[in-house]
Protein backbone atom coordinates (compact mmCIF):
# COMPACT_ATOMS: atom_id res chain seq x y z
CA UNK A 1 0.00 0.00 0.00
CA UNK A 2 1.41 3.34 -1.06
CA UNK A 3 0.26 6.36 0.92
CA UNK A 4 -0.51 9.66 -0.71
CA UNK A 5 1.15 12.82 0.52
CA UNK A 6 -2.14 13.85 2.11
CA UNK A 7 -2.44 10.53 3.98
CA UNK A 8 1.15 10.70 5.20
CA UNK A 9 0.72 14.26 6.44
CA UNK A 10 -2.54 13.37 8.19
CA UNK A 11 -0.98 10.38 9.96
CA UNK A 12 2.06 12.39 11.04
CA UNK A 13 -0.16 15.16 12.43
CA UNK A 14 -2.45 12.76 14.32
CA UNK A 15 0.55 10.97 15.77
CA UNK A 16 2.24 14.12 17.01
CA UNK A 17 -0.99 15.46 18.49
CA UNK A 18 -1.72 12.17 20.26
CA UNK A 19 1.81 11.85 21.63
CA UNK A 20 1.70 15.47 22.83
CA UNK A 21 -1.63 14.89 24.54
CA UNK A 22 -0.56 11.68 26.28
CA UNK A 23 2.78 13.08 27.45
CA UNK A 24 0.90 16.01 29.00
CA UNK A 25 -1.61 13.59 30.53
CA UNK A 26 1.27 11.71 32.14
CA UNK A 27 2.35 14.89 33.91
CA UNK A 28 -1.25 15.56 34.96
CA UNK A 29 -1.46 12.08 36.47
CA UNK A 30 1.87 12.46 38.26
CA UNK A 31 0.88 15.85 39.64
CA UNK A 32 -2.38 14.46 40.99
CA UNK A 33 -0.47 11.47 42.36
CA UNK A 34 1.80 13.86 44.25
CA UNK A 35 -1.12 15.91 45.59
CA UNK A 36 -2.97 12.74 46.55
CA UNK A 37 0.03 11.36 48.44
CA UNK A 38 0.64 14.69 50.15
CA UNK A 39 -3.00 14.96 51.22
CA UNK A 40 -2.95 11.40 52.52
CA UNK A 41 0.22 12.00 54.53
CA UNK A 42 -0.80 15.44 55.80
CA UNK A 43 -4.39 14.54 56.46
CA UNK A 44 -4.77 16.96 59.37
CA UNK A 45 -3.89 19.89 57.11
CA UNK A 46 -6.39 18.64 54.52
CA UNK A 47 -9.07 18.30 57.16
CA UNK A 48 -8.47 21.88 58.30
CA UNK A 49 -8.91 23.15 54.72
CA UNK A 50 -12.13 21.21 54.32
CA UNK A 51 -13.66 22.97 57.33
CA UNK A 52 -13.67 26.19 55.28
CA UNK A 53 -17.05 26.31 53.52
CA UNK A 54 -17.12 22.50 53.27
CA UNK A 55 -16.07 22.25 49.58
CA UNK A 56 -16.40 18.45 49.46
CA UNK A 57 -20.00 17.37 49.65
CA UNK A 58 -21.53 14.08 50.66
CA UNK A 59 -23.87 12.17 48.37
CA UNK A 60 -26.84 10.11 49.51
CA UNK A 61 -29.54 8.07 47.86
CA UNK A 62 -33.15 7.88 48.95
CA UNK A 63 -34.96 6.08 46.14
CA UNK A 64 -38.55 4.99 45.83
CA UNK A 65 -40.51 3.67 42.88
CA UNK A 66 -42.20 7.04 42.52
CA UNK A 67 -39.15 9.34 42.67
CA UNK A 68 -36.77 7.34 40.46
CA UNK A 69 -38.05 9.03 37.30
CA UNK A 70 -36.23 12.20 38.38
CA UNK A 71 -32.55 12.34 39.28
CA UNK A 72 -31.83 15.12 41.77
CA UNK A 73 -33.71 15.66 45.00
CA UNK A 74 -34.33 19.34 44.23
CA UNK A 75 -36.36 18.09 41.26
CA UNK A 76 -38.16 15.54 43.41
CA UNK A 77 -35.65 12.83 42.59
CA UNK A 78 -33.63 10.27 44.55
CA UNK A 79 -30.04 11.62 44.46
CA UNK A 80 -28.94 13.97 47.25
CA UNK A 81 -25.64 15.36 45.97
CA UNK A 82 -25.06 18.42 48.16
CA UNK A 83 -25.03 17.07 51.72
CA UNK A 84 -22.76 18.82 54.21
CA UNK A 85 -19.93 16.38 54.85
CA UNK A 86 -17.89 16.22 58.04
CA UNK A 87 -14.27 16.89 56.93
CA UNK A 88 -13.00 14.08 59.14
CA UNK A 89 -14.74 11.59 56.85
CA UNK A 90 -12.74 12.65 53.79
CA UNK A 91 -9.05 11.70 54.34
CA UNK A 92 -9.84 8.04 54.99
CA UNK A 93 -11.50 7.79 51.57
CA UNK A 94 -8.51 9.03 49.56
CA UNK A 95 -6.93 5.60 49.22
CA UNK A 96 -10.12 4.06 47.86
CA UNK A 97 -10.13 5.98 44.60
CA UNK A 98 -8.64 3.78 41.82
CA UNK A 99 -6.94 6.61 39.97
CA UNK A 100 -4.17 4.33 38.63
CA UNK A 101 -6.76 2.19 36.88
CA UNK A 102 -8.85 5.20 35.85
CA UNK A 103 -5.86 6.89 34.22
CA UNK A 104 -4.84 3.63 32.54
CA UNK A 105 -8.35 3.22 31.15
CA UNK A 106 -8.04 6.68 29.60
CA UNK A 107 -4.72 5.71 27.99
CA UNK A 108 -6.27 2.58 26.52
CA UNK A 109 -9.15 4.55 25.06
CA UNK A 110 -6.78 7.05 23.46
CA UNK A 111 -4.70 4.24 21.97
CA UNK A 112 -7.83 2.66 20.52
CA UNK A 113 -9.01 5.97 19.06
CA UNK A 114 -5.57 6.64 17.57
CA UNK A 115 -5.32 3.21 15.96
CA UNK A 116 -8.85 3.42 14.57
CA UNK A 117 -8.11 6.87 13.14
CA UNK A 118 -4.97 5.62 11.39
CA UNK A 119 -6.89 2.66 9.93
CA UNK A 120 -9.58 5.01 8.64
CA UNK A 121 -6.92 7.03 6.82
CA UNK A 122 -5.03 4.04 5.42
CA UNK A 123 -7.79 1.50 4.91
CA UNK A 124 -11.17 3.31 4.73
CA UNK A 125 -14.15 1.07 5.32
CA UNK A 126 -12.18 -1.68 7.02
CA UNK A 127 -13.67 -1.00 10.44
CA UNK A 128 -17.36 -1.77 10.67
CA UNK A 129 -19.74 -0.77 13.43
CA UNK A 130 -18.12 -1.01 16.84
CA UNK A 131 -15.08 -2.98 15.71
CA UNK A 132 -11.66 -1.75 16.82
CA UNK A 133 -8.31 -2.05 15.06
CA UNK A 134 -6.97 -4.41 17.76
CA UNK A 135 -9.86 -6.87 17.82
CA UNK A 136 -7.72 -9.67 16.35
CA UNK A 137 -5.30 -9.57 19.29
CA UNK A 138 -6.70 -10.72 22.60
CA UNK A 139 -5.62 -11.67 26.09
CA UNK A 140 -4.47 -15.27 26.09
CA UNK A 141 -3.66 -15.47 22.37
CA UNK A 142 -1.20 -18.32 21.71
CA UNK A 143 2.29 -17.00 20.96
CA UNK A 144 4.22 -20.17 21.81
CA UNK A 145 5.45 -21.01 18.29
CA UNK A 146 6.94 -19.01 15.45
CA UNK A 147 3.96 -19.83 13.23
CA UNK A 148 1.47 -18.64 15.86
CA UNK A 149 3.43 -15.47 16.51
CA UNK A 150 3.43 -14.75 12.78
CA UNK A 151 -0.33 -15.30 12.67
CA UNK A 152 -0.75 -12.79 15.51
CA UNK A 153 1.48 -10.31 13.69
CA UNK A 154 -0.80 -10.64 10.67
CA UNK A 155 -3.79 -9.80 12.83
CA UNK A 156 -1.96 -6.75 14.14
CA UNK A 157 -0.98 -5.52 10.68
CA UNK A 158 -4.09 -6.41 8.65
CA UNK A 159 -6.24 -3.38 9.61
CA UNK A 160 -3.45 -1.10 8.39
CA UNK A 161 -3.02 -2.96 5.11
CA UNK A 162 0.60 -3.79 5.90
CA UNK A 163 2.64 -6.99 5.84
CA UNK A 164 3.02 -8.98 9.06
CA UNK A 165 6.77 -8.94 8.52
CA UNK A 166 6.74 -5.24 9.45
CA UNK A 167 5.35 -5.99 12.93
CA UNK A 168 7.96 -6.99 15.56
CA UNK A 169 7.02 -9.72 18.01
CA UNK A 170 7.40 -7.32 20.93
CA UNK A 171 4.64 -5.09 19.50
CA UNK A 172 2.17 -7.98 19.66
CA UNK A 173 3.31 -9.07 23.12
CA UNK A 174 2.93 -5.55 24.50
CA UNK A 175 -0.56 -5.21 23.04
CA UNK A 176 -1.52 -8.54 24.63
CA UNK A 177 -0.17 -7.24 27.95
CA UNK A 178 -2.25 -4.07 27.61
CA UNK A 179 -5.42 -5.99 26.81
CA UNK A 180 -4.89 -8.37 29.74
CA UNK A 181 -4.46 -5.58 32.26
CA UNK A 182 -7.24 -3.53 30.72
CA UNK A 183 -9.60 -6.50 31.05
CA UNK A 184 -8.49 -6.95 34.66
CA UNK A 185 -9.59 -3.48 35.73
CA UNK A 186 -12.55 -3.04 33.37
CA UNK A 187 -14.16 -6.46 33.59
CA UNK A 188 -12.79 -7.86 36.85
CA UNK A 189 -12.65 -4.63 38.90
CA UNK A 190 -8.92 -5.08 39.51
CA UNK A 191 -7.48 -1.71 40.57
CA UNK A 192 -3.83 -2.59 41.22
CA UNK A 193 -2.59 -1.79 37.71
CA UNK A 194 0.72 0.07 37.55
CA UNK A 195 0.14 3.31 35.64
CA UNK A 196 3.79 3.78 34.68
CA UNK A 197 3.98 0.33 33.07
CA UNK A 198 0.64 0.83 31.33
CA UNK A 199 1.79 4.20 30.03
CA UNK A 200 5.07 2.79 28.71
CA UNK A 201 3.34 -0.08 26.89
CA UNK A 202 0.72 2.28 25.48
CA UNK A 203 3.32 4.66 24.08
CA UNK A 204 5.32 1.77 22.64
CA UNK A 205 2.23 0.38 20.90
CA UNK A 206 1.28 3.80 19.55
CA UNK A 207 4.75 4.37 18.07
CA UNK A 208 4.76 0.83 16.68
CA UNK A 209 1.57 1.68 14.79
CA UNK A 210 3.18 4.86 13.47
CA UNK A 211 6.28 3.03 12.24
CA UNK A 212 4.04 0.38 10.68
CA UNK A 213 1.92 3.00 8.92
CA UNK A 214 4.87 4.89 7.43
CA UNK A 215 7.74 2.45 6.79
CA UNK A 216 10.13 5.20 5.69
CA UNK A 217 10.06 6.80 9.14
CA UNK A 218 12.93 5.78 11.41
CA UNK A 219 12.50 8.09 14.40
CA UNK A 220 10.12 10.44 16.17
CA UNK A 221 10.74 12.85 19.06
CA UNK A 222 8.21 14.61 21.23
CA UNK A 223 8.63 16.55 24.47
CA UNK A 224 5.90 19.16 24.99
CA UNK A 225 7.56 21.01 27.88
CA UNK A 226 10.36 23.50 28.48
CA UNK A 227 13.59 22.01 27.13
CA UNK A 228 16.31 22.85 29.66
CA UNK A 229 19.22 21.29 27.77
CA UNK A 230 18.12 21.56 24.16
CA UNK A 231 18.00 17.78 23.73
CA UNK A 232 14.49 17.77 22.24
CA UNK A 233 15.07 20.16 19.34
Amino acid sequence: MRLSERQTTEIEQMTKETLHSLLCFHVSHKALDFVHEDSTTNWRELEDKLHHEYPVKGVGIFATRSNLKNIYEFDGGFLYSEEDLYPGDVPSELDSYPYQAASSAYLYTQLEVYGNSIVNVMNPGYLQGHQAWHRGIYNGIDLTTKAKRYKARKKFSRPFGRSASRVPNYAVKRLVWLKKHRNDFIHASESSVNFDDFFAYTMSTLVSIYFLAIPSVTKIKCYPFYDYEGKWK
